[in-house]
């Protein structure tokens, strides 16, 4: 069983077919300069085989590292054809230069023969066909192995990517379905029911507006900034029929940047937060600017009394920034300078 388990370890796995391709490559090596030059020898010998078991394993190895170098000097991806042919000329070099050093140090130095030149040049020929024709098998088998690896990992990816992405999406709408949001929404509109019954429907429409679009931006990524900008109006006009004149706002984004991108909900969480964190009243008035800055958005608001007991998800800045960061890949920024000020990066269809 724990042999077993290690196994199934990738790095076991790796060093497992290395060392099984180097015994073969040393067997190979054995076969031809053990027993091909050297006619006189009939069978096998151990202590031979060995030496050429462990110098085929260190060819292995010593070609398993230069691929790595490789792939990092020349990515298979953006150089398809240079690593492909760089590949096959730098290993086959290599295994070439090094088996007929190491056969020759073995004849000279151990066996202390000398060799049929003749005899030897053929033979390093016929194994230079051979090594060629293994390297080239051995760099397509290693591309196939590697943009499996590749897509195998790209595939994890997507799937840990939109698994973040959704429990995102989630806590957004977590943070829309709060009791705090609720409560004061079912107040105002059983204040106005009695008041004022036109008002009423009107709030009543916008706030089915808004979870219609929370509910059904569940799944999107990302959506355009004229869409939110149409459940900020719908949800700043609720704003507006609970805090009358104390709430006070604009809106100035440009045609040209409608159609570009921001998560769902960021720009109505953003609004929702000066509303909820800012006590709003004749005394204390909230002013709430939005405004595009560069490649930014813009939202701006004064800060007054901060109100009693509010309660909080903590997700509303955090899951914003998240979704940023997961998508595009910057962050928004946050600043207090007499106002409270948040700047999101607007994302362009073609980045």
């Amino acid at each position: 069983m724990i042999l077993t388990n290690q196994l199934n370890n990738p790095l076991v796995k790796k060093h497992v077919i290395i060392v099984a391709l180097g015994l073969f490559l040393g067997l190979l090596l054995y076969n031809y300069f053990g027993v091909s030059i050297n006619l006189e020898e009939k069978s096998y010998n151990i202590s031979k085989l060995i030496l050429s078991a462990l110098g085929g394993v260190m060819l292995a190895y010593i070609t398993y590292f230069i691929s790595i170098k490789l792939d990092k000097l020349i990515p298979w991806k953006s150089q398809l054809v240079n690593r492909f042919l760089s590949g096959i000329l730098l290993l086959f070099l290599t295994n070439f230069i090094l088996v007929s050093g190491l056969v020759f140090l073995y004849n000279k130095f151990i066996e202390q023969n000398n060799l049929d030149e003749e005899l030897y040049k053929n033979n390093l020929i016929k194994l230079g066909i051979i090594l060629f024709i293994l390297i080239l098998i051995y760099n397509v088998i290693y591309f196939a192995l590697y943009s499996y690896y590749s897509y195998s990992i790209l595939q994890i990816e997507t799937v840990k990517y939109e698994r973040k992405q959704f429990d995102l999406q989630l806590k957004a709408l977590k943070s829309q379905l709060s009791s705090h949001f609720l409560f004061n929404n079912l107040n105002t509109i059983s204040s106005l029911a009695f008041k004022d019954v036109d008002q009423a429907e009107l709030y009543i429409r916008g706030l089915a507006k808004i979870y219609d679009y929370t509910l059904n931006s569940y799944h999107s990524k990302l959506v355009t900034i004229k869409d939110e900008l149409q459940i900020v109006s719908a949800y700043l006009l609720i704003l507006g029929t609970r805090f009358g004149n104390s709430l006070k706002y604009s809106i100035d984004i440009s045609d040209t940047n409608l159609n570009h991108k921001i998560p769902p909900l960021t720009l109505q969480m953003l609004i929702e937060n000066a509303a909820k964190h800012n006590q709003v009243s004749e005394t204390h008035p909230l002013q709430i600017k939005v405004y595009e800055e560069r490649d930014q958005i813009v939202i701006s608001n004064n800060i007054t009394k901060a109100p009693n007991k509010v309660n909080s998800f903590n997700i509303g800045l955090n899951n914003i920034n998240s979704r940023f960061k997961l998508i595009h890949n910057r962050e928004i920024s946050i600043e207090r300078n007499g106002d409270y000020t948040v700047r999101i990066p607007i994302i362009v269809d073609d980045e």
